[in-house]
């Protein structure tokens, strides 16, 4: 297996190649667009996009778990035992939560 840079996390042998100014651009401009992305998710306009992802990514996970059965019986099961919970409601929580991470 490569060793891989711990600062980076990219391959060690990428790292310790020089670094041309066409590499150096694009790793730049890629950075560039990183940032932008996090402003942009950070902003009022971002955030009102990701809480209507959010909305009809939750409206679409569930109506998937209601049109499988056999979702609809392992639910059952696990709410004849006690155990309420939305599936869907936490794969889009958590998946929010890669986003809101990822734009930090």
């Amino acid at each position: 297996m490569a060793s891989v840079d711990p600062v980076s996390g990219m391959p060690s042998e990428t790292i310790e190649r020089p670094i041309d100014a066409n590499r150096l651009a694009k790793l730049e401009e890629q950075k560039g667009r990183a940032d932008q992305l996090k402003a942009s998710i950070a902003s009022e306009t971002g955030q009102a996009v990701l809480n209507k992802i959010e909305e009809h990514l939750l409206a679409r996970i569930n109506q998937l778990i209601e049109g499988d059965g056999e979702c609809r019986v392992l639910k059952k099961l696990l709410t004849d035992m006690g155990l309420t919970f939305s599936a869907g409601e936490m794969a889009v929580k958590n998946l929010m939560r890669l986003v809101a991470k990822k734009g930090q």
